[in-house]
């Protein structure tokens, strides 16, 4: 059923083809050209029919005319058989209604076929005008006339005999004259049936001769409408034509091979596309765990950075509390020297001072200790950090260079790729500024390692004064010990100890210096590694949202190329 509406539907659209256009068109031009010849062709041929037995008309009267006088001027008055003998066959051949008869000049019939009308009044009114002429005297000449006899058109030649007036008559009906001209239209017109069915099949055969190579051309067009671009034999048949079928199949065979350029360069970028995209996404989610690591490792270091600041913090207490130390030292070896005559009685009492001071001096040296280790730790972390600025400004610079491949290819995907391209611009953007983050930290750092290198000097020097230091004391209590001995070598004592202790309160100025030059170094490496800790999550949030583009490039790629694969190649 579904087969037989399908058959319909070709049919039907069939009448609509440029083959049954053109064999319609072709029974046109047949119909118009037979109707036209009919038209133009039949009064013609009845003007020249009608002319032609006139004409013969004419010349029958005359001949037999002739006669009719020949037979009255031999005859002795009796020449009425005769003219009936003669008279009696004469007419058109063909033409039934074409008779003679003979009429007196008087107007009576003399001869007639019908035998009735003889003897009676002539009832012609061509004849009767004749009649009248004649007995006015007036002979006319042999002449062919037409006229109206009872609704019939009718030809009628008269001759008017020379002796007797006597007046015969040859007539014939128009219509039996032009039947001829019946036959001609008949045939003219199974002619033209004829010919209208030889130029239907003609037309038939030939349209469908010229319309093949057109339909193939639409199959041709249709396949690549369906987006199958595979070479097909029959094109190239058709491309060898020299006509404007052969023309249309080389155009259409020079669009399939530009569009089968356009899909197989779409084909391959998609094909790009999605390796870009893949390599993409894995150097996104590689990035990713690299910028993980860099944030924890920064995290490692603010916290040590936040402690390095703490431990400085107390050293500057420590140090503080030297100095407290130095100053009552001074004010104790002040009021030895004020005392100097009470050594003897105070020699004890200087001598348990002198043990208090030297424990001191142990601790000083502890904190100072401390102190020198804690620079050296501080350095070494300035190095490390250092080691990771450098490793940030690797990234950096390598997702700088993954955002300009990704904005080349994007640049490649054209519209479809335009998103993609933005994200890439801002990624290159962020890495710029991470590189120049990183810069400036490592500028910071460079400046750190140069005062820690300083402060580690200074911290030895200092080491070296605290030792020198718990000599004199210990060279102190030697003499303490021998003050007993002596009053005078006390006084040089207590004065040296006065010198040595300006010298410690100068050191211990110093020391201070560096040690708050430390905290503050300490505490900007703090701020350092906290801002470092910041950039590197804003990193890491950036690469994740790469890496989710990257996924969503790699779908787009898919896709695409899943949509491609709707051509036939």
């Amino acid at each position: 059923m579904k087969e037989q509406k399908e058959g319909t539907k070709k049919r039907e659209i069939n009448i609509y083809s440029l083959k049954t256009k053109m064999v319609f068109l072709l029974l046109i031009v047949i119909i118009i050209t037979t109707g036209i010849n009919i038209w133009t062709a039949i009064p013609l041929a009845s003007d020249s029919l009608s002319n032609v037995n006139q004409n013969y008309l004419y010349d029958l009267v005359v001949a037999y005319g002739d006669e009719v006088d020949k037979i009255l001027s031999e005859s002795n008055g009796e020449y009425v058989e005769a003219l009936k003998e003669l008279v009696a066959g004469i007419g058109i051949k063909g033409i039934d209604s074409s008779y003679a008869y003979i009429v007196k000049k008087d107007g009576t019939m003399l001869y007639h076929p019908t035998t009735d009308k003889i003897g009676k009044p002539v009832e012609n009114k061509v004849v009767t005008e004749v009649v009248k002429q004649l007995n006015e005297g007036n002979v006319s000449e042999p002449t062919v006339v037409g006229y109206d006899f009872k609704g019939l058109k009718k030809y009628a030649a008269y001759y008017i005999t020379k002796n007797t007036n006597d007046i015969l008559v040859i007539t014939a009906d128009e219509a039996d004259i032009l039947k001829p001209i019946e036959r001609i239209i008949r045939r003219s017109i199974s002619g033209g049936g004829f010919a209208l069915v030889v130029a239907l099949i003609m037309g038939y055969v030939i349209t469908g001769y010229l319309v093949r190579p057109i339909k193939k051309a639409t199959t041709l067009v249709t396949r690549i409408a369906e987006l199958d671009f595979v070479e097909d034999e029959e094109q190239n048949k058709l491309n060898k034509r020299k006509d404007e079928t052969g023309e249309m199949s080389r155009a259409i065979t020079t669009l399939r091979e530009s569009l089968l350029k356009v899909v197989t360069h779409i084909k391959e970028q998609g094909n790009n596309l999605f390796s870009a995209s893949e390599l993409l996404s894995t150097n996104a989610s590689e990035t990713a765990i690299t910028i993980e690591q860099v944030e924890n490792a920064v995290h490692d270091m603010a916290a040590g950075a936040t402690s390095q600041a703490e431990e400085t913090q107390k050293a500057t207490d420590h140090v503080i509390v030297i100095g407290d130390m130095i100053e009552e030292t001074n004010k104790a070896v002040a009021t030895l020297n004020d005392h100097a005559k009470q050594i003897k009685i105070s020699s004890e009492a200087a001598t348990e001072t002198l043990k208090e001071l030297d424990n001191i001096n142990k601790k000083a040296s502890d904190s100072i200790d401390v102190i020198y280790k804690q620079t050296n730790t501080t350095n070494e972390s300035a190095l490390k950090i250092k080691e990771a600025i450098a490793l940030i400004t690797s990234i950096a610079d390598e997702t700088n260079l993954l955002s300009l491949n990704a904005s080349i290819e994007a640049a490649r995907a054209g519209e479809q790729g335009r998103g993609f391209a933005v994200v890439a611009t801002q990624i290159q953007k962020l890495a710029e500024q991470s590189n120049d983050s990183a810069r400036k930290i490592e500028e910071i750092i460079s400046s750190l390692i140069k005062d820690s290198t300083t402060a580690v000097g200074t911290m030895k020097e200092v080491k070296e004064i605290i030792e020198k230091q718990n000599e004199n004391v210990e060279k102190t209590n030697t003499i303490f010990v021998e003050v007993k001995k002596g009053i005078d070598n006390s006084i040089e004592g207590v004065q040296a100890i006065l010198e040595r202790t300006k010298k410690m309160d100068e050191a211990r100025v110093k020391v201070v210096d560096i040690v708050h030059s430390l905290s503050a170094i300490a505490d900007e490496n703090a701020a350092s590694t906290q801002e470092t800790s910041a950039s590197a999550t804003e990193v890491s949030s950036i690469m994740v949202n790469v890496s989710e583009n990257a996924i969503q490039l790699k779908e787009i790629a898919n896709s695409l190329d899943q949509g491609m694969n709707v051509f036939k190649l």
